[in-house]
């Protein structure tokens, strides 16, 4: 079954969406998992209330797979994978709230395919999408029963305030809405914005990659500089080898590339930094002991305890001292002898962040992480606080959003917040695997890992160089696979005119839009707009860790949707 869509209007031509009079019209601008879980959040809530108001509900989502959107896109290559493991991923608040079938994405892979699934594994992000866009169908049929349901495949270019609605425009409508909610996520693939004054090479955008990267725009055995270091970077490097017929064997302990000859002679890497991200465990390989939860929750109840707002994060501060104390706990359940202390692991994250690192460093740092991430090698002070993060990450949201921390301290938890995200967060142990294979087989080249490119002008245009004071290497393509940060608003989007005409505001300090708890924004009078609600990633900072396909983590779309249905109800009453 597939949603409908709206009556197509010609591009260019412009129309005024009507509804009933009586009708409450509510818009979602964006319908990616986060609108999609707004979406289920309020078909709840409507079964609840047994509500029978006049309702409408049209939804503006311009990718071909709702509830997915562009990063969960089915139609990419499946060797794109997940660092979020399959037992987690579950797009129902409440399971049985409905009495439909709604099912987690590992009973929904076991229904859909009859296989059984590793619920410790990392899937294909496109599997993932496919789960996602049937969830929006399945929400989509259920809001059928209480509203007109319109799904828009077209991008809002703008909202304004009419008296006590909300106006969306799009190239092709203008409409009005009494409950708007804004979930935009990424606002469609893009490079980031460039510092001003700055100058760069012709950069090739790394997503959508099968467009992007194919061998028409970035020929056989060229050499190819990737700007970024993380989690795009392995995306970018695995579409140019295994995405190109290249193999991956395992032999042994370690795995191992077959090239196809159609592969980049070399793809460089560069950062500002030089330091990876670390494997995340497979806890199939390397399952937790039970034991720990004790000290995660003993770690949790310490950050929950803390008093608001949290006036120190240095390393001199109680919140600190929770996380290395609990990495140091966690460390030492593995170890008979050696006694590990929370000084020791303070001592082990300044030699981490500490300027840049080398890429015999950066090298080791990785293949250390490969062996402790599927059980070869015994923990160590690394994989501990990348643990001890993952594992109070929830206690942490809770305390730093919504204006819970000092704003003079943002610069420093930032600091922390980046260096952890590489250690907590990063690839399934796989695919760091697989970049070490490619490093042994010379494809991967990290010698370069902290240098910059430069403009060659003696070659053909477009072209660089990239040196590091030994040698240089003449770049033929060149690669961002840096993700716009959630702060740089899309300047064609609606949330850059509202930040622009001053109804929505950042938060002082972290620079997210400033939203309450069912993710209304706060005007410089403190006060909730009403009508209005931003929830994802745009509020990065207010709200923390909005990247996550979690449903527990956060509670904004159940919030949202209560206080709708609660307006509705109202209506209805006062008709």
């Amino acid at each position: 079954m597939s949603a409908p869509l709206a009556a197509s209007v010609a591009a260019g031509d412009r129309s005024t969406l009507s509804h009933g009079a009586s009708r409450f019209r509510i818009g979602i601008v964006g319908c990616g998992p986060r609108g999609l879980y707004c979406l289920q959040s309020l078909s709840d809530e409507l079964r609840r209330s047994r509500c029978v108001q006049s309702l409408s509900i049209d939804i503006f989502e311009p990718s071909e797979f709702p509830g997915a959107g562009n990063v969960y896109a089915p139609c990419q290559p499946h060797y794109l994978k997940m660092n979020f493991a399959a037992k987690h991923i579950n797009a129902w608040a409440d399971p049985g709230e409905s009495g439909a079938e709604r099912l987690d994405f590992v009973g929904w892979l076991k229904q859909r395919y009859g296989a059984s699934v590793d619920p410790n594994g990392f899937a294909p992000r496109a599997v993932v999408g496919e789960y996602l866009h049937d969830c929006y169908r399945k929400v989509y049929a259920e809001l059928e029963e209480f509203a007109q349901v319109t799904l828009h495949r077209c991008s809002v270019s703008r909202v304004d305030r009419r008296d006590r609605r909300w106006v969306v425009q799009t190239d092709r409508l203008e409409a009005e809405y009494d409950e708007l909610v804004l979930t935009v996520g990424h606002e469609g693939w893009r490079t980031p914005q460039p510092s001003q004054g700055e100058t760069k090479p012709d950069f090739i955008s790394a997503f959508p990659i099968r467009k992007n990267l194919s061998v028409e725009s970035i020929h056989p055995r060229e050499t190819v500089a990737i700007r970024g270091y993380g989690l795009t970077w392995i995306d970018v490097t695995l579409a140019l080898t295994t995405g190109r017929s290249g193999a991956f064997i395992v032999t042994g302990d370690n795995w191992r590339y077959l090239p196809s000859g159609c592969e980049p002679r070399r793809i460089i890497p560069f950062s500002r930094s030089g330091r990876p991200m670390l494997a995340k465990p497979n806890e199939s390989l390397f399952p937790q002991p039970a034991a720990l939860d004790a000290i995660w929750e003993r770690g949790r109840d310490a950050i929950d305890a803390l008093k608001l707002p949290i006036l120190r994060c240095d390393r001199e501060s109680q919140f600190w001292q929770i996380l290395t104390q609990s990495a140091a706990a966690v460390v030492n359940h593995f170890r008979d002898r050696s006694f590990v202390t929370s000084t020791d692991v303070q001592n082990w994250f300044d030699d981490w962040s500490r300027g840049t690192m080398k890429p015999a460093t950066s090298l080791a740092a990785m293949r250390r992480s490969f062996r402790v991430a599927t059980g070869r090698e015994a923990p160590d002070v690394g994989w501990a606080m990348g643990a001890a993060w993952r594992n109070l990450y929830p206690a942490i949201v809770r305390q730093v959003s919504y204006g819970g921390l000092a704003a003079d301290q943002w610069k420093t938890f930032w600091h922390v917040a980046a260096e952890m995200e590489r250690i907590a967060f990063g690839p399934p142990a796989d695919n760091v695997g697989r970049m070490l294979a490619l490093i042994d087989a010379g494809i991967v080249d990290l010698r370069f890992l902290t240098s910059e490119l430069q403009i060659d002008s003696s070659r053909r245009a477009g072209t660089c160089t990239i040196g590091n004071g030994i040698d240089t290497v003449a770049v033929d393509r060149c690669v961002d696979a840096v993700l716009p940060s959630p702060l740089q608003l899309h300047s064609a989007g609606p949330l850059h005119g509202l930040l622009e005409a001053g109804t929505i505001q950042r938060l002082h300090g972290s620079e997210g839009i400033e939203v309450d708890r069912l993710g209304r924004p706060v005007t410089e009078k403190g006060r909730a707009v009403d009508g209005l609600s931003i929830i994802g990633r745009s509020t990065e900072g207010c709200v923390l860790g909005n990247d996550t396909l979690s449903r527990t983590l956060h509670d904004q779309p159940q919030r949202w949707a209560a206080d709708v249905a609660t307006k509705i109800q109202n209506r209805k009453e006062n008709e």
